[in-house]
């Protein structure tokens, strides 16, 4: 029906008519995610005593109980430091960071449980682990593959979670101006938007040390338990329910296992992983970043809608799920606080009806808005409103992860100049994960890690590049229809 006929048609309605019609349409809008409660400090301000754990730390410390021997929830951040570095200091500062955030200093003692659930313990002081190996002596071509294998070992190591410490750090130095450093911290304790924290506050600490100067971080106004006890408080009765309805309507009739072909799949997965570096190029990049953009989309709605094309390539199937991050830190007062936040946010993806890829992007734009505004609700009670199965083959509801972090390809602080390192410590939490960043100045770049069990290195070789020919494609004509694009077996046949 076009425009003009909607509004003379709206124009002829009575009075009662208009009224009636205005009353239904109000009733059929999804309802407005409710705005969450301030979090208020409820623990000691440094969060020191015994707490219950969050929902998710729940699921996450029973995982890591049944496999004690895995190290995949082991997270790690590395950065190449080129100037002067003044390595005690830079330790000082490291440990002012552990005593300011309770998320730090927590371990996960066997003890009698909390209201019949288990216990998070926060001490008032606890000394990180510290690894400083000075390789500047070896000749220059041995530095950098000894320094890679002291870091691949630091990430092999587990945690002990009952005794802590909870996270490690690593710094190798290759010659008088470059360092390797490395974080490792256990999942329980951290998520990515916590690295970006801990990062921004060592390096302001460590700047004021070398300076000579007192440095003044804002006080934090809770802190992780403080959270925690509000979760609990405010993840129940009708909160609940809307979130929890709001999710079974919108993944209503998408699989919550994706098929994707490869060998069978073993009962218990080992997280065995591998790895293939993804590199799209700036001018490609640019290209779809301007497009998304043009679209009313972003370059994750953008990259979203080409994956899916792959997955749906590489599966047969038009309706499936793809997974990523959100946040969780709705409140202000979270946005500086250290600790597990982190939610899995699924996306449905519909590729039905033979869409441009123009029109996917749209879908893509409406998915993610529509996911974003209900983004908060914690990833185990949203597998609980699902009824997903939790049974160690897969994971629960998304078994593919789409990450995309925007920014610079590295960051200054005074003479010092750090630059990502890529790690992989050999595992893999997901079926597929694409960890990419978006640097303005480098393009798409970032790991692609996928699981050893199911697939092998030539078939996720072959997925990749046929992600490298679909952005070419949808980047040159919009408007192509997906019987257009490339398929898998183009791939194959040029193989």
């Amino acid at each position: 029906m076009a425009v003009n006929d909607r509004i003379d048609r709206l124009a002829a309605l009575s009075p009662e008519q208009r009224a009636l019609f205005e009353k239904l349409r109000e009733q059929s809008r999804p309802a407005a995610p409710r705005v969450p409660p301030p979090v208020r400090r409820a623990a000691p301000r440094d969060g020191t005593g015994d707490w219950p754990l969050s929902f998710d730390q729940e699921r996450l410390l029973r995982l890591h109980r049944e496999r004690p021997d895995l190290v995949s929830w082991n997270v790690d951040a590395g950065s190449r430091i080129r100037g002067a570095l003044d390595v005690p200091l830079f330790l000082t500062a490291f440990h002012d960071i552990v005593r300011r955030h309770a998320a730090f200093r927590t371990t996960f003692p066997i003890l009698p449980a909390i209201d019949g659930r288990p216990v998070q313990r926060v001490a008032r002081f606890v000394v990180p682990a510290a690894c400083v190996l000075d390789l500047s002596a070896l000749p220059a071509a041995r530095r950098e593959p000894e320094a890679h294998r002291a870091i691949f070992d630091h990430t092999r190591q587990p945690f002990d979670l009952a005794r802590g410490p909870l996270l490690r750090l690593a710094l190798v130095r290759l010659e008088e101006r470059e360092h390797l450093f490395l974080l490792t911290i256990h999942h329980t304790a951290t998520d990515w938007v916590t690295f970006q924290v801990l990062f921004q506050e060592l390096l302001q600490v460590y700047e004021a040390l070398r300076d000579g100067r007192a440095c003044f971080l804002p006080q934090l106004p809770v802190q992780f338990p403080d959270y925690v006890l509000w979760e609990r408080q405010h993840w129940q009765g009708e909160a609940l329910e809307e979130e929890a309805a709001f999710w079974r309507r919108q993944l209503d009739g998408y699989p919550l296992a994706l098929n994707l072909p490869g060998r069978p799949r073993p009962a218990a997965q080992s997280q065995r992983g591998g790895l293939f570096p993804v590199r799209a190029g700036a001018a490609v990049s640019d290209r779809l970043r301007a497009l998304a953009r043009r679209e009313g989309g972003t370059m994750f709605m953008a990259v979203l809608a080409v994956l899916g094309i792959v997955l749906q390539r590489f599966t047969g199937e038009e309706r499936f799920l793809i997974g990523s991050n959100g946040a969780n830190r709705a409140r202000p007062e979270l946005e500086a606080v250290a600790g597990f936040f982190l939610n899995q946010i699924p996306f449905a993806v519909d590729l039905s009806g033979e869409p441009t890829f123009r029109e996917l992007l749209g879908r893509a734009r409406r998915t993610a808005l529509a996911a974003y505004a209900h983004q908060n609700l914690p990833f185990s009670k949203l597998i609980e409103a699902l009824g997903a199965a939790d049974d160690g083959s897969r994971n629960p509801v998304v078994q593919v992860i789409l990450l995309l972090l925007e920014g610079e390809s590295g960051a200054e602080a005074g003479d010092l100049r750090f630059e990502p390192v890529g790690l992989f410590d050999g595992n893999s939490r997901w079926d597929l994960m694409f960890g990419l960043y978006d640097f303005h100045d480098a393009g798409l770049t970032g790991p692609l890690e996928y699981n050893a069990d199911v697939f092998d290195a030539p078939a996720v070789g072959r997925l990749l590049e046929l992600f490298y020919r679909l952005l070419d494609a949808v980047t040159a004509d919009p408007d192509v229809r997906l019987s257009a694009l490339p398929r898998l077996e183009d791939v194959e046949d040029e193989g």
